[in-house]
């Protein structure tokens, strides 16, 4: 009896190994869908708080990123959102969701390194910025 249950448990193990990277990309899937739907939302809703949500990120991101390659930061997304809250609240859209501008700074980071793994070729303007 004791065979039948470690041969389960080893069958049980190694499923769950292979169906591991399976998962894994359809939850980063189903978070970019979320992501999407999320700004979507609130680009029909304010077309002009989504610009200005997204200028508030890319600008935040950027800047999160050169601080964290000089040194002086270690959590780029915390600082990234506040950055990004920063420059809203100066702005006037003091209202923003923190979760859509989690949502925005997540989007534009994907946007970034999905433009950094195409190499220099995709979209010039934004690679020389990074």
């Amino acid at each position: 009896m004791n065979e039948l249950i470690n041969l389960l448990q080893e069958f049980a193990f190694n499923l769950a190994v292979l169906a591991l990277p399976v998962i894994s990309a359809f939850l980063i899937a189903l978070l970019k869908a979320w992501i999407d739907k999320v700004l979507a939302d609130v680009e029909a809703q304010r077309p002009k708080l989504a610009e200005a949500i997204k200028e508030a990120v890319s600008l935040a991101v950027k800047a999160a990123e050169g601080m964290e390659l000089g040194g002086f930061i270690e959590d780029k997304k915390q600082y990234a959102l506040n950055i990004a809250q920063n420059w809203l609240d100066s702005e006037g859209w003091d209202e923003v969701d923190i979760d859509v501008l989690e949502a925005a700074i997540e989007a534009e980071v994907l946007k970034v390194f999905n433009r950094v793994k195409a190499g220099p070729e995709a979209d010039m303007r934004n690679w020389n910025a990074w």
